[in-house]
């Protein structure tokens, strides 16, 4: 008779740890945001202080807005180039004349409003990513990200932001895309309700065991 109380103290036990685990990992983030970039080595997407050109002779930058949610903990930012850009990270367009990029550079300014369930709700989350322009423009561009992620930090959790590089020939465009990743994300007040219910249980029986 002992012997099945503690087994079904140890199952309610059980339960209520795999039921607070299988919500914790159900939480997925909705990240809502938009970019802004600007090309040269000091140069200061909009915002900042400082020179701004989104154009560097036939090669243009047209920024983004982004409204995207993680599925299992990850979310591609991969749309195509549009007009506007949705879903994605920006778009360059290269005209094809004549021009070398080598020893350029690119700021993108990335803005993250905070993500549900923040506080302040207001809350941003900005960073700039820097990658540098090679190529010669009726031949090809290359726009190179050091491809390590930036890491963001806000009072419910992190994620990270990866790009990925950019390649574009004359005439032609192409959409700036990345990934973004969550590393950690607190459980949401449901989790713990539940939580909390699986260690009443357990107490319960407890008693009852005692008695």
């Amino acid at each position: 008779m002992k012997f099945s109380k503690l087994n079904a103290l140890m199952v309610a036990a059980g339960a209520a740890m795999a039921l607070s685990s299988g919500a914790a990992n159900a939480v997925e983030t909705t990240f809502v945001g938009y970019t802004d970039g600007c090309f040269g080595l000091l140069c200061a997407p909009p915002g900042a202080p400082g020179p701004q050109s989104t154009v560097l002779a036939g090669l243009t930058y047209s920024n983004s807005t982004f409204n995207v949610t993680t599925v299992l903990g990850g979310v591609s930012v991969g749309n195509g180039p549009g007009a506007p850009n949705i879903n994605n990270l920006g778009s360059f367009t290269l005209t094809g004349a004549p021009f070398n990029y080598a020893g350029t550079h690119f700021d993108l300014l990335v803005t993250f409003t905070a993500p549900s369930g923040t506080s302040p709700s207001g809350q941003l989350f900005t960073d700039v990513v820097s990658g540098s322009v090679s190529g010669i423009d009726n031949g090809g561009v290359h726009i190179d990200f050091d491809n390590t992620p930036k890491h963001f930090t806000f009072d419910t959790g992190s994620f990270d932001l990866s790009l990925n590089d950019v390649d574009l020939t004359g005439g032609h465009d192409a959409a700036l895309t990345g990934r973004l990743q969550v590393v950690t994300n607190v459980p949401e007040p449901e989790t713990y309700a539940l939580f909390i219910a699986g260690l009443a249980a357990v107490g319960f029986m407890a008693r009852r065991r005692k008695s």
